[in-house]
């Protein structure tokens, strides 16, 4: 999935404004640092609960397969959206000179749910929503992910599932 400028769902603006003001009250000057894999993991697991969907649980293995993944791609980040992944993989390309975050790609994930038909189970027609439903995939449980900056500054995120969704016929959720 590619961006030309940083888009953010309301649902991960909310649920990352609600984990950062958790911070304890009475340690009003320290900055409270979230993992990158929480970054990944928070929003997605909370745009999941909405659906009534268990939380997904971070993988040091599939972020380690993530990582190697988005490795390969370094030198050329227009293959790899190319490439898409294949099963089980969801594919963020940002553009720029932009600060990209986790909390972006998942984002741009979760905003192709206006493209997706329930009822049909398809997307609108010319319209991504793959990335979507494998994100909300009922059967996951295991998320790993991964961010490269490419030889052209682009960054490059991914995230590996386990077990893979996006089966033919079948509905995320």
């Amino acid at each position: 999935m590619e961006y030309t400028s940083r888009r953010l769902a309301l649902a991960t603006v909310l649920l990352l404004g609600t984990a950062i003001s958790s911070a304890s009250a009475s340690a009003p000057r320290r900055l409270l640092q979230i993992s990158e894999a929480q970054q990944f993991v928070v929003p997605q697991t909370h745009l999941r609960a909405i659906q009534g969907l268990h939380p997904l649980t971070w993988s040091s293995d599939l972020a380690q397969q993530a990582t190697r993944w988005a490795e390969q791609y370094r030198g050329n980040c227009a293959s790899a959206t190319a490439a898409n992944g294949g099963g089980g993989v969801n594919v963020f390309r940002g553009y720029g000179g932009e600060a990209w975050q986790p909390s972006d790609a998942v984002a741009a994930w979760a905003e192709e749910a206006q493209h997706y038909d329930y009822g049909s189970n398809a997307c609108a027609s010319g319209k991504e929503c793959g990335h979507y439903k494998q994100m909300m995939w009922r059967d996951s449980q295991q998320v790993g992910c991964a961010s490269v900056t490419c030889a052209s500054g682009e960054t490059l995120m991914a995230c590996h599932y386990e077990p893979q969704g996006n089966i033919m016929g079948q509905k995320p959720f």
